[in-house]
């Protein structure tokens, strides 16, 4: 198997048998193989509850993400009674997919802006279709959403195909109005004494920009670069941190089940040790009579010798 059969496997298992799965996949590959296999990183429960729902109901999950098309469809052709049609009918499909989950208000939040922003973004949508998701998603419904660190690994050759046959401008974008300037034409009031084209307007207004200096941009490049640096052992700490909590969490649970059991074992040797003690009171109960028994046979054979 490779890294990415390994990974398919991985992430359609429940997320509290994860870290366990993926140190048994690791322990049967070899080196290399091995070392990627430890890199994958546990899901979220939000993350984890969309995967399953990718492989339990494939078809309910690909009627969700094909609303995305029509939509943008929709917007682009400015058909409202379209628009409003499918967006009833993708919360019908969302609530549908929620019905089931049996999770948590907060995870089912999650998922369910995973699901809004995979509607109305391609690229959220590639990442859902993968099953492989870390995290939720969010979509602002103005800029794209960012998958880089959301997707256990890259898309597959297939899916970033599909993803750039598609547009991949979200769908709110779709909808904004015109700017005041498209509306009236390729020109723009400028001065009394004369006019500019927008297009030169836009050059216009980010012109103080583009005077960055070389040293300021090397500064900004390295402050960037440390920033990196900072978030990748940030995220290594917490996933080290997650990985050992769900060691301590499986030996937590390991000791309060043999404490269960010395609970059981210390219960029924009380019972026991219960029997045992009535049985003592019993039987010292009996000595007086059975003493007073020896002594009237002692006294019968007494007379009896004596007679």
């Amino acid at each position: 198997m490779d890294l990415r059969e390994v990974a398919a496997d991985l992430y359609g298992v429940d997320p509290a048998e994860f870290v366990a799965a993926r140190s048994a996949a690791a322990a049967g590959a070899d080196r290399e193989l091995r070392n990627s296999i430890k890199t994958l990183k546990k899901p979220t429960a939000s993350a984890a509850a969309v995967n399953a729902l990718t492989r339990r109901d494939p078809e309910l999950v690909e009627r969700i993400l094909e609303l995305g098309d029509r939509m943008r469809d929709a917007f682009a052709a400015r058909d409202r009674d379209a628009i409003r049609d499918l967006t009833r009918e993708r919360q019908r499909l969302l609530q549908r997919a929620l019905r089931d989950l049996g999770t948590s208000a907060a995870v089912g939040r999650e998922v369910e802006e995973t699901l809004q922003a995979a509607v109305v973004d391609p690229a959220a949508a590639a990442a859902v279709r993968s099953g492989m998701l870390v995290r939720a998603l969010e979509s602002t419904g103005v800029e794209s959403v960012d998958v880089t660190d959301a997707i256990a690994l890259p898309l597959d050759a297939e899916a970033l195909a599909e993803l750039a046959q598609r547009d991949t401008e979200p769908i709110v974008a779709a909808t904004q109005a015109p700017r005041p300037a498209e509306r009236s034409g390729t020109k723009t009031a400028r001065t009394p004494g004369g006019e500019k084209t927008a297009r030169e307007a836009a050059g216009a207004q980010t012109e103080p920009e583009k005077k960055e200096s070389a040293s300021d941009r090397r500064e900004r490049e390295r402050t960037v670069r440390a920033a990196e640096r900072a978030l990748e052992r940030a995220r290594a700490d917490a996933e080290a941190l997650d990985d050992e909590l769900d060691a301590e969490v499986d030996r937590r649970a390991d000791l309060e089940a043999e404490r269960d059991a010395l609970e059981r074992r210390i219960q029924r040797i009380e019972a026991e040790l219960a029997d045992a003690k009535a049985a003592e009171r019993a039987l010292r109960r009996r000595i007086p009579e059975l003493q007073r028994a020896v002594r009237d046979a002692e006294r019968a054979l007494d007379e009896a010798r004596d007679g």
